[in-house]
């Protein structure tokens, strides 16, 4: 056994594949609603979520919307995530355990690269997996970029994080999702194991189905310590 930053990992972990949402989830709060907040338009998420919620309309509308009125420099909207959307507690320790256990990590994201790229960097967190849309900043307005997720999904009618989980998936994995919120709802029942918060929490609630609620990152690790162990 070893100690990463004061938690205690062992070599008698079975390898996992660890699919991580990133805003709201590994950050504090959605990047794309300070983002938003802060330079597009004030109240704009509290109109777009009752239709969200009920499948009225698409995250891909909602993203739309909430980002057509947005001007601002790559530089003045990362100021505003560095400032009002700081990283989750225990997400370094958990990437740094992860790493010398030998599981798998990929983030799967609805939000922006670019956001994530700087996140992740003033964390020292390098070489993770990451699968995600993009943006390009600018006064003049933002022009979003969608990431390949390939066909329309049965199970929810949109193009989803199946797709990306699907392709690094193995037959023998056991697949843990980490997540927070509407875009998480489908790919997170083709996990083994999850651990939800937030909107997400509430709607697998409703939907009885089961998974570990969890506040920070130190939280995870000691339940998968505790109920995934095996002998070598």
């Amino acid at each position: 056994m070893w100690a990463v930053g004061g938690l205690v990992a062992s070599a008698l972990v079975a390898p996992l594949l660890l699919a991580v949402d990133f805003d709201g989830t590994i950050t504090s709060r959605d990047t794309l609603h300070v983002i938003v907040e802060a330079f597009g338009g004030r109240g704009v998420w509290d109109e777009l979520e009752p239709s969200l919620q009920a499948g009225e309309i698409t995250i891909e509308d909602a993203m739309r919307t909430q980002f057509a009125a947005v001007r601002a420099t790559t530089e003045e909207a990362l100021a505003a995530v560095r400032r009002d959307a700081p990283i989750r507690d225990g997400f370094r320790r958990f990437v740094a355990w992860a790493e010398q256990a030998g599981h798998r990590m990929v983030i799967l994201s609805a939000g922006f690269r670019v956001v994530i790229d700087a996140v992740l960097a003033d964390a020292d967190i390098a070489n993770l997996e990451i699968h995600s849309n993009d943006i390009a900043f600018s006064r003049e307005g933002a022009r979003l970029i969608w990431a390949e997720r390939g066909g329309t999904c049965g199970h929810c009618g949109r193009r989803c994080k199946r797709h990306q989980l699907a392709l690094r998936r193995e037959p023998d994995d056991h697949v843990v999702y980490v997540g927070d919120g509407i875009s998480d709802r489908c790919v997170s029942a083709q996990a083994d194991t999850v651990f939800a918060r937030s909107s997400l929490a509430e709607y697998l609630a409703d939907q009885g189905r089961s998974y570990v609620p969890f506040d920070d990152f130190d939280e995870i690790v000691h339940h998968l310590e505790n109920h995934h162990l095996r002998a070598a």
